[in-house]
């Protein structure tokens, strides 16, 4: 029972990673992080 939800609570953390995350393979000089940083901090 308590391996089912540690699978169950891996699966959820991976869905909610492809929903949210970015690409680190990205350089910081990219337009993605740069988009990014000025939706989060209003530069």
């Amino acid at each position: 029972m308590v391996i089912m939800l540690l699978v169950l609570l891996l699966i959820l953390l991976d869905l909610a990673a492809l929903r949210w995350g970015v690409d680190s393979r990205d350089n910081i000089d990219s337009p993605e992080w740069t988009k990014r940083a000025q939706r989060h901090f209003n530069i």
